[in-house]
């Protein structure tokens, strides 16, 4: 280690130049723009805030201002105003009662004049008595421009109601001019009305609009910590300023936000700091660092073939390592192990990423302690393994480590203080029997891994030819199935009749796909559908089963016909707008549809799939729990989702007679359904014992062989006419 008064004073000079300094400026910028985005935000929301209130009280004058016109409106409309006015004796006892005091205790108009045809003043009230008309000339040229206006503009009935504000007598006032009588009546009499916005209108107001301390102040300067606005008429003149005293939501933001600003450029500050005697020390560790520069390429040497996380080999070293050359030198047998882990990404959803990291580290350290020396794990993706073995001398060696493999890592793992399990799924392939390319060996192993996932995880498979073949049957299904619907051809929509509990009542049809390939013949459903949901096919013919089924639903209202739900679909963005949209278009009514769907529906996102359900059942469709008692969950289902039926599994229904307790067992779930207000469908009926067994134990519908299987929609109406004729 080198000392630091050995160094040169141009190194010291380089350090401050290079480091220091651009480093004391960039806090220096730090600290300057912190500052300005506070008081400048502080300020904007400030002045922000001042015109949101004076908008609110310009708001509320401008409401004002129209209602006082339209209190005017209320006796200027009057017929029996405008025409005591022109009876030849008027008794100012009947105005006083009618006019001046009704619109002060009515509407609060402190004054109220009443001028002639000729534009004199007839009568005056101030705060609803009577006054001396003398009163009238203080009042005459303050409103001059408006009565002006008024006078010239008397040809034409319709723009002779005026309202505006104006000062009087060195007060903000609102003033009204409406001519009396009823429209297209021109009596000639105008009738005037001020309020004045004083202290009691401002007080009110500002409760109303929460503005504090609004008060009238004239041609003065708004007081300190107050802002002011000018009240202006609609003829221009100054009616003269109000004050308030303004929220400042800046103002309190910066108090909020200031110890919390300079704690974090403080901390700021400090990590600079620390940053700049580390990289000091950095530095006179550089010499160093030099001389250990063939160790730092073995290292890198070492990361470019290492996993960063574990440590273990990555892809690029397995691939180097997975020659098989010296195993087939040797004529011993190699392994490729493939392993995905089950469960990992409910890990990561609920522990976080860290805690997924934390977990991929203990399963490298438990497999390395399962391993011999001579063989080799590494880690190839986020969950995914794989492991070479070599020189194998019994295949059975190679059951017993996957087997170990499965239980060490089933072990529950701690995580963030909680106890949490995975399982691991392997495929395997053995060379040189399956291959000797290593692209051909992670093929075949990728393969066994997929069965291993497929048949229920948490178990291994070793490749076998049949494997393969099944996986190019699968390749050339899923080929001939997109052909088949985008052709639409060999694909159909059967029906399966819902029968009521008698057995003779047809209720509704179940849509079933079927598919006649052209030289396969019949495929069963459970042989493509499958297929149809790894591809993602299954959304384009669920969307098609859905149209066909509309186009039948509109031939037979009456019937309900249901539709089974993949699980794909059901968690597809837009499902239920899509569905809603497919039968407002083929003009079909969703009260006449009943969707079928699984717990694999719902065992995923209970939150996201309540959501899904109940906007189905708003939009019209009918929702059935299909087969029913075959979940872990399936009672927690019904009272946690809103469904509308239950389908009792044909497997309760075959064991009626031949298993212990299953007419118990599907009584009892009857009974479950019915005391939530379902109806009870049971499906497999094969037997008129079952039949009868089922309508003893409550069932509302039936569906099975008995009855009838399957048939085209060409042949649904034959099906109805004898039924109907038997």
């Amino acid at each position: 280690m080198f000392n630091k008064d050995q160094l040169p004073d141009s190194f010291r000079r380089e350090f401050i130049r290079e480091v220091m300094v651009p480093l004391a400026a960039v806090l220096l910028i730090t600290w300057c723009a912190a500052s300005f985005s506070l008081v400048w935000t502080a300020k904007h929301n400030n002045s922000e805030a001042v015109v949101q209130q004076e908008n609110i009280i310009k708001t509320a004058f401008s409401q004002s201002m129209s209602e006082h016109l339209r209190q005017l409106h209320s006796l200027t409309n009057w017929p029996p105003f405008g025409q005591y006015l022109q009876q030849p004796n008027v008794d100012p006892r009947w105005l006083d009662d009618n006019v001046g005091r009704w619109l002060f205790e009515m509407f609060g108009h402190q004054d109220i004049f009443i001028l002639d045809p000729a534009g004199q003043i007839m009568i005056s009230w101030q705060k609803g008595q009577r006054i001396d008309n003398q009163h009238w000339s203080s009042f005459e040229e303050a409103l001059a421009p408006w009565l002006l206006r008024q006078d010239r503009s008397h040809g034409g009935r319709g723009v002779q109601d005026t309202v505006d504000y104006a000062r009087i007598n060195g007060r903000a006032a609102l003033v009204a001019y409406s001519d009396i009588g009823p429209a297209k009546i021109d009596s000639g009499f105008r009738l005037v009305g001020v309020k004045y916005l004083d202290d009691g209108f401002l007080n009110a107001l500002a409760q109303r609009s929460l503005i504090n301390g609004l008060h009238y102040i004239g041609d003065d300067p708004a007081p300190a910590g107050q802002v002011r606005f000018q009240l202006m008429s609609r003829l221009g003149f100054s009616a003269g300023y109000f004050a308030w005293r303004p929220e400042q939501p800046g103002s309190q933001m910066i108090k909020t936000l200031i110890p919390l600003v300079g704690a974090v450029l403080l901390v700021t500050t400090l990590v600079c700091i620390v940053m700049m005697y580390r990289l000091w020390r950095l530095r006179l560790r550089l010499a160093q660092s030099m001389l250990r520069l063939g160790a730092s390429e073995a290292q890198a040497q070492h990361l470019a073939f290492h996993d960063v996380l574990t440590g273990l080999p990555n892809r690029a070293l397995i691939d180097e390592r997975l020659t098989l050359a010296r195993a087939a030198r040797n004529r011993n047998q190699a392994a490729l192990l493939l392993l995905d882990l089950d469960r990992f990404k409910n890990i990561n959803d609920t522990y976080g990423h860290h805690a997924g990291d934390d977990l991929i580290i203990e399963v490298s350290h438990r497999l390395t302690t399962l391993l011999r020396d001579i063989d080799t794990v590494g880690r190839i993706g986020g969950d995914e393994f794989v492991i070479v073995l070599e020189d194998i001398q019994d295949l059975s060696k190679v059951d017993t480590l996957c087997q170990g493999i499965i239980d060490a890592l089933a072990e529950p793992y701690t995580l963030l203080g909680s106890e949490a399990w995975i399982g691991v799924s392997i495929g395997v392939a053995i060379a040189p029997q399956d291959g000797m390319e290593r692209q051909e060996l992670m093929r075949k192993a990728d393969i066994a891994l997929y069965e291993a996932k497929n048949e229920g995880r948490a178990q291994y498979r070793l490749f076998a030819r049949a494997m393969d073949e099944s996986v190019q049957t699968r390749q050339q299904i899923a080929a001939d199935l997109r052909h088949a619907l985008q052709q639409k051809q060999g694909l159909e929509v059967w029906y399966q009749p819902l029968m009521d509990v008698s057995g003779k009542e047809v209720l509704g049809f179940e849509a079933l796909l079927r598919w006649h390939h052209a030289q396969r013949g019949f495929i069963a459903p459970s042989e493509f559908i499958p297929i149809a949901e790894e591809t993602g096919l299954i959304l384009q013919i669920g969307e098609w089963v859905l149209r066909e089924a509309c186009r039948v639903s509109l031939r037979w209202p009456a019937l309900t016909i249901a539709i089974n739900v993949s699980p794909l679909q059901f968690r597809a963005v837009g499902f239920v707008q899509r569905f809603k949209e497919i039968v407002q278009i083929e003009g079909a009514d969703p009260r006449c549809l009943e969707l079928e769907i699984t717990e694999g529906v719902l065992i995923e996102d209970e939150r996201e799939a309540r959501a899904i359900i109940i906007a189905l059942r708003e939009a019209g469709f009918r929702i059935a729990l299909d087969d029913f008692g075959t979940g872990y969950s399936s009672l927690n289902y019904l009272s946690t989702f809103p469904v509308d039926k239950i389908k009792i599994d044909r497997s309760f229904t075959q064991s009626l007679g031949v298993a212990e307790n299953s007419t118990a067992i599907v009584e009892s779930v009857v009974r479950l359904g019915h005391a939530m207000g379902l109806t009870v469908t049971a499906e497999g009926v094969e037997t008129d014992g079952q039949m009868s067994a089922l309508a003893e134990a409550g069932c509302n519908q039936l569906q099975g062989y008995l009855f009838s299987q399957a048939v085209p929609s060409d042949q649904i109406a034959l099906m109805l006419e004898k039924r109907k004729a038997g």
